[in-house]
């Protein structure tokens, strides 16, 4: 039997083999993530892979002449400041192999010439967080962490103290207007949390803080909120995810952010807040709760990864840009 991987360019004639191997991924990840759920997504992968097909960039890996793994960009784009960058999305890749290491490096390895030919610098991938070989490569390929996305199964208990001296409720929008001074508080203590070390985020996308505020106003977002002494000192929000392959699940929302005033961080408040806010998801027919956070916030880590599952990570890494181009032989 030939072991030898041959990349090829992306061909419309392997999307069907492409859409399986990406639900194969899924359905991998769900084994040591129950709380994702076993759906079979492949009308969704079907029409996002067309698309990566006909308009991204990537390569598919043959071995003996059978289709063993694909790896594909979206469309190179501006990322701002004169930076061009690709991402490769989390339906973006799929193998059928043992040595899963050695086939999606064989494919970063194709795809990533012809991207930096293009001239794109900084380069995203999104991989499972339980594809073990497939992280190993890029970790020691120079990509470093950045976000990771984590679900939890509402039916499972968020254990807690009980808090007797604290009133928790969900806000209405009345309550929100209320409220108002106190929510830009909560809001700019996490900001400045955000701008200090470890993290150095310079949080420019979110201010002024105060237009941030109207946000806490739409329809679609859920306010669940801790009084003490009549004041209120913290909040988590919820809102339709954003995750792309569960924006059609019924059962399925995203939570944001966790606000506690400092005074009363490190008391269990938190934990308390989110097993009211998961226990009202609960009740409202929703049974699982995605959230999206930064790798280099260690207080968001010891939080949302103690109740919820990891199932997946964004790496990046950006190329030097005097190699960008055809890299010409000296």
């Amino acid at each position: 039997m030939n072991r030898q991987i041959i990349c090829k360019p992306l061909d419309p004639n392997y999307i069907e083999a492409a859409v399986e191997m990406a639900q194969e991924n899924y359905d991998l990840e769900t084994q040591s993530v129950t709380a994702l759920g076993r759906f079979d997504n492949r009308a969704f992968y079907q029409s996002k892979i067309k698309k990566l097909f006909e308009n991204g960039i990537g390569r598919i890996a043959f071995q003996n002449n059978e289709p063993v793994g694909f790896l594909a960009f979206n469309q190179i784009f501006n990322t701002g400041n004169g930076i061009i960058g690709a991402t490769s999305p989390l339906y973006g890749y799929g193998i059928r192999n043992e040595n899963r290491g050695k086939v999606i490096g064989h494919l970063f390895q194709a795809a990533a010439a012809e991207i930096c030919e293009k001239y794109a610098r900084s380069l995203r991938i999104n991989v499972y967080a339980h594809d073990t070989e497939v992280l190993n490569m890029y970790i020691m390929g120079a990509f470093s962490m950045d976000t990771t996305e984590v679900v939890r199964n509402t039916a499972v208990k968020i254990p807690s103290a009980d808090k007797n001296d604290f009133i928790f409720a969900e806000l209405d929008k009345t309550q929100v207007l209320e409220y108002r001074k106190d929510v830009i508080e909560l809001y700019r203590n996490l900001i400045n949390h955000l701008r200090v070390s470890p993290i150095f985020y310079h949080c420019n996308g979110f201010l002024p803080i105060e237009d941030r505020y109207e946000d806490f106003l739409s329809e679609d977002m859920r306010i669940f909120a801790v009084f003490h002494n009549n004041q209120l000192v913290g909040m988590i929000d919820s809102e339709p995810t954003d995750i792309e392959f569960a924006k059609t699940d019924s059962k399925a929302i995203g939570m944001g952010d966790v606000f506690i005033k400092s005074n009363y961080r490190g008391c269990g408040l938190g934990a308390a807040l989110l097993a009211f806010a998961n226990n009202g998801i609960r009740e409202s027919g929703i049974d699982r709760v995605f959230v999206t956070h930064g790798t280099i916030n260690p207080t968001a880590r010891g939080f949302w990864d103690k109740y919820f599952v990891n199932y997946a990570y964004t790496m990046t890494r950006q190329i030097d840009p005097e190699m960008l181009g055809i890299i010409k032989a000296i």
